[in-house]
């Protein structure tokens, strides 16, 4: 039902991980800085479809593998300050010497790990106060790094948070510089949130990894080697992904509209994902609208006057079906869009059928529901046990929860439970590839390059299926149709998830 990173969170509000993720509405990061896509070809996911784990090839993918709050007590090593590989011991190895990203001491790995404390806050400003994470997002990340640090390790070491909390009513751009400076010059990380090209840059110039974010194109991961972004699906394949499955819903039909961020990420999917997608079933657009994106709480408004317009242009052109492409951006960690058009919608008393993916958060119990009936979604998530829906349980998800809930954070509500997931993703995820690693080799290259290796073996809380290859490094890959009804309030699949 809900998304982040991408990522894809759930409701609204979120605090983000070592990785500013998906889906809901209100969050901490900032957008895509301009000059996103230089036009490079995209890496695309052609393989069978079937049931998500079963092993299979990726043809098209070709991006190559380019070649570093809180203070950090009892630290070793290159624990604080600069960046680069050092040198330091192999645990339990007598003395032998290894190879090691930022971040890496023999005994530690440290990550960068958002948070924002306001979040509660500004779920009230824009009337979502329901949404509101139940705990701080230091507290969940913690719970789950202390479990894997205690079950498996990270390279025979512990993992431990450095947090750095922005504040919403900031302007993001500059809260992500601030936040490179503190994790790459205060400190030093292994990993840190990937949401926008100032964070994923400075992972870059660091040596570290950059980790999740929603709202990446193809060029994105060309541009930034190092950026991985396992349980998304970026934004110019997710538009095919939405139109096709969209298509063999029988979803098409009337005059079609679209609404997406004014933000050059999404401006290049709407161009190059899915306008082709569309014509490819010849399918015409009857209009499109781009919406500027707010990078303050104090901005909302004026998303929402904007809005307010768009439904009023769309009702008159007797547009009946609507595709908002919505996700990450100022902000909005996604549902943003979505919220705000279907509150003026509904105001004007319009009801046009949603043509929707995960970022829509479908059936949110934000939206309202009446302008929800109907609504064909293609999802990737699986954060809720009734995403399990004619399939069966999401057991990386449930292992998840309990640990979160042993570590007495019960998951209480969408929120909490997106959270939790991307909690868990980052960290397991982190965790499997690491172990992978030789022990005398622990950098970004070699983590990417083990990243590469993966096909659909590894299992995440979040999403159904995630699927990796050389130069495919957006993880996220099984969907599955859903409709929403307003009769219950609830989504009914069609279907088991497949790999598109």
């Amino acid at each position: 039902m809900t998304r982040s990173a991408r990522c894809r969170l759930l409701a609204v509000a979120v605090a983000m991980t070592a990785a500013a993720g998906c889906g809901s509405t209100v969050e901490l990061h900032g957008s895509s800085a301009p000059g996103t896509n230089n036009g490079t070809g995209a890496q695309s996911l052609s393989v069978p479809s079937n049931a998500p784990g079963v092993a299979g090839n990726v043809p098209g993918a070709t991006a190559a593998v380019g070649g570093g709050g809180a203070t950090v007590p009892g630290a070793t090593g290159p624990a604080a300050g600069g960046g680069g590989n050092t040198t330091t011991t192999v645990p339990g190895s007598g003395g032998q010497k290894a190879v090691v990203g930022p971040g890496i001491t023999s005994t530690t790995i440290y990550v960068g790990v958002e948070t924002a404390d306001q979040a509660g806050a500004a779920d009230k400003t824009i009337g979502a106060a329901g949404a509101a994470p139940s705990y701080s997002f230091r507290d969940v990340f913690t719970a789950v790094a202390d479990y894997a640090s205690s079950h498996g390790g990270f390279a025979g070491r512990k993992m431990q948070g450095l947090f750095y909390d922005y504040n919403l009513t900031t302007n993001t751009d500059t809260q992500d510089q601030s936040a490179c400076a503190f994790w790459t010059q205060d400190h030093k990380i292994f990993a840190m949130p990937g949401a926008s090209d100032i964070t994923r840059a400075c992972a870059e110039k660091a040596g570290a990894l950059s980790l999740i974010a929603g709202n990446s194109v193809a060029s994105t991961f060309t541009r930034f080697p190092h950026f991985i972004d396992p349980i998304s699906i970026r934004l110019d394949r997710l538009g095919p992904v939405t139109v096709n499955g969209l298509f063999k819903a029988g979803y098409f039909a009337g005059k079609l509209g679209f609404v997406t961020w004014d933000d050059p990420n999404y401006k290049y999917a709407y161009k190059n994902g899915y306008l082709p997608a569309l014509a490819g079933h010849h399918i015409k657009l009857w209009d499109e609208a781009f919406v500027a994106v707010p990078q303050t709480v104090n901005g909302v408004s004026d998303t929402s006057a904007a809005m307010s317009s768009i439904v009023t242009r769309f009702r008159s052109e007797g547009i009946d079906h609507v595709i908002i492409q919505d996700g990450h951006a100022g902000v909005f960690s996604g549902e943003g869009l979505t919220l705000e058009f279907m509150d003026q919608a509904e105001s004007q008393g319009y009801r046009p059928r949603y043509g929707q993916n995960a970022d829509n958060v479908p059936g949110s119990s934000d939206l309202p529901s009446d302008q929800q009936d109907k609504a064909i979604a293609i999802l990737d998530s699986d954060s809720v046990a009734a995403d399990d829906a004619g399939w069966h349980a999401n057991q990386a998800r449930e292992k998840c929860f309990k640990i979160e809930s042993d570590a007495g954070f019960p998951v209480k509500n969408d929120n909490d439970r997106g959270l939790a997931a991307q909690a868990c993703d980052e960290v397991f995820f982190l965790q499997t590839v690491l172990n992978k690693l030789s022990p005398t080799n622990l950098t970004s290259d070699a983590f990417v390059q083990a990243v590469a290796q993966l096909g659909r073996s590894w299992p995440a809380a979040f999403v159904y299926g995630t699927q990796f290859a050389p130069g495919l490094r957006d993880g996220s890959a099984a969907v599955r149709t859903a409709e929403y009804s307003a009769s219950c309030s609830c989504l009914h699949y069609m279907g088991a998830p497949y790999y598109p």
